[in-house]
């Protein structure tokens, strides 16, 4: 756990220090205090490059003269008057490291955002594959670290498993390690139940079960129900976990994408994340999830390009495209989410590309205004943004099929995230639903922003920050 500290307490730490300068540079609350308690004059330490301007982004590593030696990361914070808790998560996530550190950061914004911003940006730039403990973290500021450590630690757990290679990463390691993470972070409010093949056959999910059809038995699905003891009305939750997804017989051609694969089971591990996070924050609303995992593989029994699936509500699905797969999971889970009649449904899954959003935004698509609304507006309060897109009905006519109810993928125009949210969109009834497809931000090909290649975890803070709402 990161310990809260006052300033004073400076002295009697140790590891390096993260001290936050302004655009030019100038001083902040932070190199105040590391004057007054430790007599390091730190805008004289930052002269000794002159590269180094306070703008944002900048870091600059030097050491406390003799008489008080240690390390000193300086991170630039931008225009004094630009400053905002996401600023500083911004700041702590290029200052990090995994070696002990005192933080100064959230001392040039007041109230908890600032320590809440600085102590996950800390975190999740310090996390590393395989990493078994986080380092010593001191965070000078006054507010509430408790809630950010376990946001922290849920989006690092995402983190490890979309990074964990494919054979380590079964489907039934998968399901244990979402059991594991429930007992130890919720441990009695969490029921985890795994489907097997059997149970996914009895309940109609033949999507599923199309999917995973060159390996049957590693095939299953992850229910997590939550009730709450304030509140009779549930949000459901769905996510895609495909651990490895080599387009079944469709096969993908492009070898520098299907190397990375094995991350298409990111939206489960982020909707199970969430689901076992919000339950142990105290969600006022019950939670129930389901989560359609297994392998899509070719194979002599594998699903064939034509083939026809049908679903829990009886609709059927010809499958046009072996490789739009995550559709079919998630039409199960959610026909069977949706007649359970639940408040709000979602989604989620590495589908498309997000919309074209690029790597910063999940995209979302809902029949709800309001639902898509909350997401939204709870993605930009936890640094884990997204952006609401159209639906519309036209585009419905791009799934038609002669042999079933509608096709998976259209079949002379191209497949993009709005075509994916009206395959889905069929599924749901009247329940008010959104869809995020978090394909483009939950894996990164190369260093983005403050966030390296590989895994963010995206949009498991968000869901977080939906279900169980921050106040200042």
């Amino acid at each position: 756990m990161a310990e809260l500290i006052s300033a004073a307490g400076i002295a009697s730490t140790t590891g390096a220090l993260v001290v936050g300068l302004f655009a030019g540079p100038t001083a902040g609350l932070g190199s105040d205090a590391v004057a007054k308690e430790l007599g390091i004059d730190v805008l004289g330490l930052a002269a000794s490059d002159p590269t180094f301007t306070g703008a944002e982004g900048q870091v600059l590593a030097v050491v406390a003269p003799a008489d008080a030696p240690r390390p000193i990361r300086l991170v630039g914070l931008g225009p004094r008057t630009s400053v905002s808790a996401r600023v500083l998560g911004r700041a702590a996530m290029r200052a990090s490291s995994p070696e002990s550190t005192t933080s100064l950061l959230a001392l040039e914004l007041p109230g908890t955002s600032a320590v809440t911003a600085v102590v996950e940006g800390h975190r999740l730039g310090g996390w590393r594959y395989g990493a078994t403990a986080d380092p010593p973290l001191a965070i000078v500021g006054d507010g509430d670290a408790a809630r950010a450590e376990r946001v922290a630690r849920t989006t690092n757990w995402v983190r490890e498993l979309v990074e964990m290679p494919p054979n380590l990463l079964t489907p039934a390691v998968f399901a244990d390690r979402i059991r594991t993470f429930a007992s130890q972070e919720a441990p009695g409010l969490v029921t985890v139940t795994t489907w097997d093949s059997g149970m996914l056959a009895e309940h109609g999910f033949g999507g599923t079960l199309g999917v995973g059809a060159a390996d049957p038995l590693s095939t299953l699905a992850v229910e997590l129900q939550y009730s709450s003891p304030s509140d009779g009305t549930t949000i459901a939750l769905a996510g895609k976990g495909i651990t490895f997804d080599s387009g079944g017989i469709n096969l993908k051609r492009d070898r520098s994408e299907i190397s990375w694969m094995k991350t298409d089971m990111a939206a489960a591990a982020a909707v199970a994340g969430a689901v076992i996070t919000a339950a142990a924050l105290g969600c006022e609303r019950s939670l129930h999830a389901m989560l359609p995992i297994t392998e899509n593989m070719p194979g002599s029994r594998a699903q064939r390009p034509g083939d026809v699936v049908t679903h829990p509500d009886g609709r059927t699905t010809e499958v046009t495209d072996t490789d739009s797969e995550g559709r079919l999971v998630l039409a199960d889970a959610l026909a069977w989410l949706a007649a359970t009649h639940p408040a709000d449904l979602i989604d989620v899954g590495t589908l498309t590309d997000s919309g074209s959003l690029g790597t910063e935004f999940w995209g979302c698509w809902s029949t709800s205004t309001s639902l898509a609304a909350a997401l939204v507006a709870a993605g930009e309060r936890s640094g884990d943004p997204g952006w609401r897109l159209p639906l519309h009905e036209s585009y419905a006519a791009l799934l038609s099929s002669r042999v079933a109810d509608l096709a998976n993928a259209p079949a002379e125009a191209p497949d993009t995230g709005v075509v994916a949210a009206t395959y889905l969109s069929a599924f749901v009834g009247d329940v008010p639903w959104a869809h995020i497809d978090n394909g483009s931000g939950a894996w990164l090909e190369r260093d983005s922003g403050v966030w390296p290649e590989g895994p963010t975890g995206t949009p498991v803070r968000a869901l977080i920050e939906f279900l169980v709402p921050t106040s200042e």
